[in-house]
């Protein structure tokens, strides 16, 4: 499969460089539309277009990799273009690639969408799952990682709109492609949007918003309406998948406990032909699956009438309990439903508890997570590497950071100053969303960096539970790592009793 890397707008300086020898002249001003047009079409033969078929099989196989059967559906629509020959000179006689553009050879390091990638979906959500994809691709800072990500090049247009009205999420696309015998990386731009976003650029047209100069008044303010409208829709189905996605997860774990068991599924009727779906889906498991989606999963195969009283069960929980009688299904607030255990091997005497793997593979014995750098000079816990245990939770919640130490103590410190300001208040979802928005705006405003998505993950888990008034910063992090272990516990990733690893975890996370 072709490899892809996430990077910065303009290709490293010790990067391979992706055009072919200039075809113009060693003069400033030798760039004429006929030296442009060779060099672009010989550079779409032999780089873009084999970039956009490399682009697209790759992102594709990442989002299949990377998301969930529920997930993946409401990805719409995967796309992709090579810019025009003819928009391409536009964009390169613009006045901010003056100084910048001189020769050919100079076009693929400014210009970062000749080849384009778009993901069209269908909720607001929906994008925030994609660049969380994206967030757990490896921090490789180079081609050697395979895929790498380095968002702080995405442009938000989604939080921060276009003066023309226009709303979608940017990030710079690397993919390396095979030319003359050796990798090479070409920039491109992947673009995601909602299906109103995208239904926005289909009415309104590209040309409208991207011509140089002003547009006219009356097609500036239409094109605005239109944009605003499409917003507050987009919003209006955000809050309708929140509180459908509320109903069937609640539907799912809901159990009647003065309701009569039912009887184990038998016989040749649909019952047995669904829970022989889900007996077979858990003999193939090998990493916990939230009950949500299995009861997805068996309304899109028998249609969503069956969650009406799941065959008799009144219950999925109960219809998942008589169809697979030998599983098992975590606590708290989200159920999972766990793989078979495999028969238990002790192995040799240098296993981890609980992991199954050496201690170098895990958690190192000095620092409670692989190979850290102690703690920092103020006695807060150091920088420490990720360890194992959370890429395999990762490969479970794929919401959850892969964070090192110091990135979990900054969100911790943006929550609770941001919970500071609100005061003593029910936590809502709304007030959730404010707090969020909050910290990452201060952090912003303060010259540093935090993600939203990030900031979310922690507050939903730490302050729905909360009823008293804020929490500090090492109250946020006491909570949040009790709960992160308790998880790991829950999925079978560390042992109840294993106190090395446990104390690992929760120095990682700065919790200790």
């Amino acid at each position: 499969m072709p490899r892809l890397w996430f990077g910065s707008m303009a290709a490293p300086a010790d990067r391979t460089a992706t055009a072919p020898a200039s075809t113009a002249a060693p003069e400033a001003d030798a760039l004429t539309y006929a030296r442009f047009g060779a060099w672009y079409d010989s550079h779409r033969r032999s780089v873009l277009e084999p970039a956009l078929e490399a682009g697209l099989e790759a992102l594709g196989a990442t989002i299949d990799d990377g998301m969930s059967d529920r997930d993946r559906s409401r990805i719409r629509n995967l796309a992709g273009r090579v810019k025009s020959k003819r928009r391409t000179w536009r964009k390169i006689r613009q006045s901010q690639y003056a100084e910048t553009i001189r020769t050919t050879d100079d076009i693929p390091a400014q210009i970062n969408d000749l080849v384009g990638l778009r993901i069209t979906c269908t909720n607001l959500r929906d994008i925030e799952t994609v660049q969380a994809m994206l967030d757990a691709l490896p921090d490789g800072r180079g081609r050697a990682a395979g895929l790498w990500v380095e968002m702080t090049a995405e442009r938000d247009y989604v939080r921060a709109p276009k003066e023309s009205g226009y709303r979608g999420w940017h990030v710079p696309l690397g993919i390396e492609i095979n030319r003359g015998g050796r990798r090479v990386p070409v920039i491109c731009e992947l673009q995601v949007r909602t299906l109103l976003q995208d239904s926005w650029g289909e009415l309104t047209h590209e040309d409208t918003y991207s011509k140089d100069g002003e547009l006219p008044p009356l097609v500036e303010v239409l094109s605005k309406r239109i944009a605003d409208l499409f917003a507050t829709l987009d919003d209006i189905a955000e809050d309708l998948r929140t509180e459908l996605d509320r109903l069937d997860e609640a539907a799912v774990a809901e159990v009647d406990e003065a309701a009569p068991v039912a009887a184990p599924v038998d016989g040749g009727g649909q019952a047995a032909d669904a829970a022989s779906m889900l007996l077979d889906r858990w003999h193939r498991m090998d990493r916990p699956i939230d009950l949500a989606s299995l009861a997805w999963a068996l309304q899109t195969e028998f249609g969503a009438e069956v969650s009406d009283d799941w065959f008799g069960h009144r219950s999925f929980k109960r219809f998942l309990t008589a169809a697979v009688p030998g599983g098992e299904i975590s606590t708290g607030d989200q159920a999972y439903l766990l793989p078979p255990q495999a028969p238990t091997d002790p192995g040799p005497e240098t296993a981890t508890a609980g992991t199954g793997q050496s201690p170098a593979a895990g958690v190192g014995a000095d620092t409670g997570v692989g190979t850290g750098a102690g703690t920092a000079a103020n006695g807060r816990p150091g920088r420490r590497r990720i360890p194992d245990e959370a890429g395999r939770l990762r490969a479970i919640d794929r919401a959850f950071p892969m964070l090192e130490t110091d990135g979990w103590l900054s969100i911790y410190d943006g929550l609770a100053e941001a919970w500071r300001r609100v005061g003593p208040v029910a936590v809502t979802p709304q007030v959730l969303n404010r707090l969020t928005r909050s910290a990452r705006d201060r952090a912003e405003a303060a010259g540093s960096s935090l993600s939203r998505r990030h900031l979310d993950y922690v507050a939903k888990a730490v302050m729905p539970n909360h009823r008293a008034g804020p929490l500090d910063p090492a109250e946020i992090a006491s909570r949040f790592g009790a709960l992160t272990v308790q998880r790991m516990v829950d999925f079978r990733i560390i042992e109840e009793d294993d106190r090395t690893t446990r104390t690992g975890i929760l120095r990682w996370l700065g919790a200790r």
